[in-house]
């Protein structure tokens, strides 16, 4: 009894840790993601090979020796070159069937019908209305204008990847950032990021959250962050205050703005995608 008043008389006071949570807001990739090179190789030889070793085009079928439709056909296309055995060939002798190089695919341009011809003309003259659904169908470009322009604030950057919210707070990049108040009312942590990001970006994000529970915990001294995982979904981050610079990261480009301690803690946090 004596030994635990002892010890209760020169302890000290546990000090309290500051704890805030930290929202870690992304934006999900809009489009599939770009092949590594080796994939694209490989899909690109795939594809030549297949066309490589594809029939030969049956032309005696479709057009009859000697018929107009015939003569516009070799106009189109060309015979290979014949394989004389008093020519030397770097790329190894031809093989002709049907007159086609097997060595190589078959690449065949068809003549065009009157109706084709005549619809062709008067496409040249016409202008197809943007909601008619028989007009052609031109993708759109995966690089897009804020690629173009370096624009990191805008959310149609690197449509192919995740971007993440980031914020500059004295003159240092951090994650959005928010403290519990003096109140002795305490606050929900993903209720805290809620409020925090709509005090900051205004009220024209539509997210929603992963798990109102924290997906990770970061120790610095006294402090205690709590991470909350969130997904925009529409919508767009406007800052309430003329001076808060803000930017939308990728993974990779995280780890040149972030403290690299406090990246290295989180980065297993990030989608390399």
């Amino acid at each position: 009894m004596l030994s635990r008043s002892i010890i209760r008389a020169y302890s000290t006071q546990a000090s309290s840790s500051l704890i805030s949570s930290t929202l870690l807001l992304s934006r999900q990739p809009v489009l599939t993601a770009d092949l590594p090179e080796f994939e694209n190789q490989y899909y690109k030889y795939q594809n030549e090979l297949w066309k490589r070793l594809m029939w030969t085009f049956p032309k005696w079928f479709y057009y009859r020796e000697g018929t107009l439709s015939e003569q516009n056909y070799r106009e189109l296309n060309k015979n290979p070159t014949f394989n004389n055995p008093n020519i030397e060939f770097p790329r190894g002798r031809p093989e002709i069937r049907h007159q086609r190089d097997r060595r190589f695919k078959q690449e065949i341009e068809l003549p065009k019908t009157y109706k084709e011809a005549k619809e062709g003309e008067e496409d040249d003259f016409e202008v197809t209305p943007a909601d008619d659904l028989s007009r052609k169908i031109v993708p759109n470009s995966r690089v897009t204008d804020a690629d173009k322009s370096g624009d990191l604030t805008s959310l149609e950057r690197k449509l192919s990847r995740t971007l993440y919210l980031v914020i500059n707070k004295e003159d240092k990049w951090i994650l959005p950032n928010f403290s519990e108040g003096a109140s002795e009312k305490l606050t929900p942590l993903h209720k805290l990021a809620e409020e925090g990001l709509y005090k900051i970006g205004g009220d024209k994000i539509n997210y929603f959250n992963v798990s109102n529970k924290p997906c990770h915990l970061y120790k610095n001294d006294d402090t205690r962050e709590y991470f909350i995982k969130s997904h925009i979904l529409s919508g767009k981050f406007e800052p309430q205050e003329p001076a808060l610079k803000y930017m939308w990261l990728t993974k990779g480009e995280l780890n040149s703005y972030l403290n690299k301690d406090y990246y290295k803690d989180i980065k297993h946090l990030l989608n390399d995608v």
